[in-house]
């Protein structure tokens, strides 16, 4: 019978998560994590037993004892480098401290996960079969993938794993892919439901946003043995399900796996960190020996400072009781002020330990004293005191009630640099006063006079370089985006060259510039029989904002008549260059016969594309794949020399050749954004049918669709378009990164291209450039896409 006490003999509360994904997961957003990076996570976040809970396979935990063997190997022949040996000094430090279990996240007949875990000692190979059993095909056993078709059923899974020696455990039961939530949606009886949550087999249940209200089927609460044909009481617990190292702050909130290790936690009471304890436990009635703590945002917040590091408004400070420390903590204040506002964290060393606030009123009282008598004008600050991690923190909110700067008694600014309280520079001062002024404060040119856009002519709102290539965004009437100055032409071709002129330092606007309040007049020029300006608008700190190029005299408003009504009688310039008649009617971006998009999205891009780079991980590079005459995979690989001065290139290596270190170089997590066509064939009535596949919900078409079905105008109906057109592969339109390429980059969106360890080739259409990750996102980074 359990034990009311809160310790008992033998027996201490230790912390674990047993959800944790790897690099070995195809959407593992973070691919360049090291398993010992993740075994330092795990410590910084106090943890004791972890689990590697890889998509339908072990290959996570595989890499990891691997890695360990080689080393030791290394070790054994006395070949270890200096930083090998600490590599291996520091692993051993860890295992001390750590168990780390071998698992999987397998996915069932219908979608819904399985967890099974295992004790460290069980041999790889007979983890394989029970996956083998599980109905995941050889082939993909190192794949991590997370959709596999024609697997086993969920309960039939439980009883697999669990006779395998396994703890079972049905993860996110109330989240998508829930053993529950799969019932809920697909409509199935009670007795179904009863079925995956009762199961003999399985040990516990794993709930996600644990303490929130769910309706009954989705609540811990649900399963204390006291509902009717609910009689067996289950272990409801809480996994992290991490794919990263860290949480995400909650400004990317739109990102599907934001958690990190051990966000989601649970306190087990054990006699010690061992598979056999944690079974025994969860074969056991001890229910009370199992603790789901519960965190509410603003310690998620803390999580991140704490082990993030201080950002530009985010301080985290350990303090004592000593005055003088105290009362140095006004400069945070200021500088966060100064930011625009922030929270400073007191009780907490960054990355460290969780000291907490020995005496809150004498801190807040010293730290409100020390802000009144030493920050002008003074900052709002609210004082918060909070629980975490057992300990007392404070949190001290600052608001900016006024203009910046904040300013100290001495005369000095602070502010927030490289997340570090510093003084401020020149530039940064002459940036918040441009800020006061933008705020509020008065200025002689602000006259109330608003900007009233000229109805023709244009004017280059943006530009940027990308890939040694200027592009312009022009405001036409309407915001066009992307043009090139070898692109353009007529009074576009204008705009640009004078845009240059200002970018490049070759024309002092300032000087050449007749104003009128905030309306000013470049230059009038005469092209043809009709007279053109060139006008400029400055803000309320007199900071040129805009200038609009080839202006015609219709539809102006009073203000601009007035101004070009000051010039009569003086010269008119004679502008050589020859404008297009129809320079004051709007252009309209064309790609092919059609607008690409309505909203004139579409980057044009140097002619001649074909570029081609080498992906590098490690010492090891990836140039290419293609496919030899006899249609069978071929990679072209580099290999750097170990000084690091040269590099070796390995052409038309075949597959068998390969080793899973080049594998898994190859192997990319698909973008979890877009549409993949999987597949376009003929119907018998010679009727093109395509396969979809949804990269956001990883969803593919049960039945193709027919080209007339697809609904004009739609993602779908452009990735079938586009990929007729893709196919056969041509190589002068993609820039490849090794096996990564793109093409048809638009303005929000980009078209991706990927080549697997087969030699197939995977389109994916309309890919949001801002929910690119990982690989991809460095792709569009290499070419200065992002």
């Amino acid at each position: 019978m359990s034990l009311p006490t809160e310790v008992r003999s033998g027996m201490r509360w230790m912390r674990a998560d047993l959800h944790i994904h790897t690099p070995a997961s195809e959407d593992y957003v973070e691919p360049e994590v090291t398993y010992l990076d993740i075994l330092q996570e795990a410590e910084r976040r106090e943890l004791e037993i972890i689990a590697f809970t890889d998509h339908n396979t072990v290959h996570g935990y595989e890499q990891f004892q691997r890695e360990l063997d080689f080393l030791g190997a290394l070790e054994t022949a006395g070949r270890l480098t200096a930083d090998e040996q600490a590599r291996i000094d520091e692993y051993r430090r860890l295992l001390k401290k750590i168990t780390v279990l071998p698992g999987f996240e397998f996915t069932s007949h219908f979608g819904a996960h399985v967890l099974g875990i295992f004790p460290p000692n069980r041999p790889i190979s007979l983890i394989e079969t029970t996956l083998l059993q599980l109905g995941v095909p050889a082939e993909q056993l190192k794949g991590g993938v997370c959709g596999i078709s024609n697997t086993r059923h969920v309960t039939d899974a439980y009883e697999i794993i669990a006779r395998a020696g396994g703890i079972v455990i049905a993860p996110h039961i109330n989240g998508s892919n829930g053993v529950v939530t799969e019932t809920l949606r697909m409509g199935t009886s009670g007795q179904s439901r009863i079925a995956v949550s009762q199961s003999l087999h399985l040990h516990a249940l794993e709930f996600v946003n644990f303490y929130t209200d769910h309706e009954k089927f989705t609540s811990p609460g649900f399963y204390n043995g006291k509902t009717e044909h609910y009689d067996r009481r289950m272990f409801c617990i809480q996994g992290s399900d991490a794919h990263r190292l860290r949480r995400l702050p909650q400004s990317d909130g739109q990102v599907v796996h934001k958690h990190g290790i051990g966000d989601r936690y649970i306190e087990l009471l054990l006699p010690n960190n061992s598979f056999e304890a944690l079974r025994d436990l969860f074969a056991s009635q001890d229910f009370d020996r199992v603790r789901v703590p519960k965190r509410d945002q603003k310690q998620w917040a803390v999580d991140a400072v704490r082990f993030g590091g201080s950002t530009e408004r985010q301080v985290l400070r350990a303090i004592g009781d000593d005055p003088a420390t105290l009362a140095l903590l006004w400069t945070d204040v200021a500088a966060l002020a100064n930011a625009g506002g922030g929270v400073l964290v007191l009780g907490c060393e960054p990355g460290g330990k969780v000291l907490g606030v020995a005496r809150p009123d004498y801190v807040s009282e010293m730290l409100r004293k020390s802000v009144v008598e030493q920050v002008t004008p003074h900052p709002y600050l609210s004082f918060e005191l909070m629980s975490y991690e057992g300990q007392d923190v404070m949190r001290v909110e600052v608001k900016a009630s006024e203009p910046p700067p904040y300013v100290g008694l001495n005369g000095t600014i602070y502010v927030r640099r490289d997340g570090e309280t510093t003084i401020a520079d020149r530039s940064e001062i002459i940036q918040l006063c441009r800020r006061a002024l933008a705020e509020g404060a008065s200025s002689p040119l602000d006259n109330g006079q608003d900007l009233d856009l000229p109805r023709s002519g244009v004017e280059i709102v943006t530009c940027q370089k990308r890939g040694g290539v200027w592009l312009y965004e022009v405001r036409d009437l309407r915001t066009t985006a992307g043009v090139t100055r070898d692109r353009a032409q007529g009074l576009w071709a204008y705009a640009i060259s004078r845009h240059e002129d200002l970018r490049d330092g070759r024309v002092d606007l300032q000087s050449q510039v007749r104003w009128r309040g905030r309306l000013g007049l470049w230059r009038a020029y005469r092209q043809g029989s009709r007279t053109k300006y060139d006008l400029v608008h400055r803000d309320a700190n007199g900071v040129i904002d805009h200038v609009f190029f080839g202006v015609s005299d219709w539809g102006l408003s009073d203000g601009w008549m007035a101004l070009l009504s000051e010039r009569t009688g003086e010269p008119i310039e004679q502008e050589t260059q020859a404008f297009d008649p129809a320079d004051d009617v709007p252009q309209q971006l064309v790609v092919g016969d059609e607008p690409l998009f309505t909203d004139s999205t579409v980057l044009f891009e140097p002619d001649i594309w074909a570029e081609r780079r080498i992906r590098w991980k490690g010492r090891g590079g990836l140039a290419g794949i293609h496919r030899d005459a006899y249609g069978q995979p071929s990679f072209d690989l580099m290999m750097k020399d170990k000084d690091g001065t040269g590099q070796q290139s390995y052409p038309g290596v075949p597959l068998e050749k390969l080793t899973d270190a080049w594998l898994g170089l190859i192997r990319i997590a698909r973008p979890r954004t877009g549409i993949e066509v999987i597949s376009a064939t003929r119907s018998e009535d010679g009727e093109w049918q395509y396969v979809f596949r949804n990269l956001r919900t990883g969803d593919v078409s049960g039945v193709p669709w027919r080209l007339q079905d697809i609904e004009p105008g739609t993602v779908r109906e452009y990735a079938a378009r586009m990929y007729q057109q893709d196919l056969p592969l041509d190589e002068e339109k993609i820039r490849w990164w090794g096996n990564l390429g793109y093409l048809r980059p638009m303005r929000s969106q980009v078209d991706l291209v990927f080549v697997d360890e087969q030699g197939e080739v995977h389109f994916y259409y309309a890919a949001r450039r801002e929910e690119l990750n990982g690989e991809w996102r460095e792709l569009l980074e290499l070419y200065g896409e992002m």
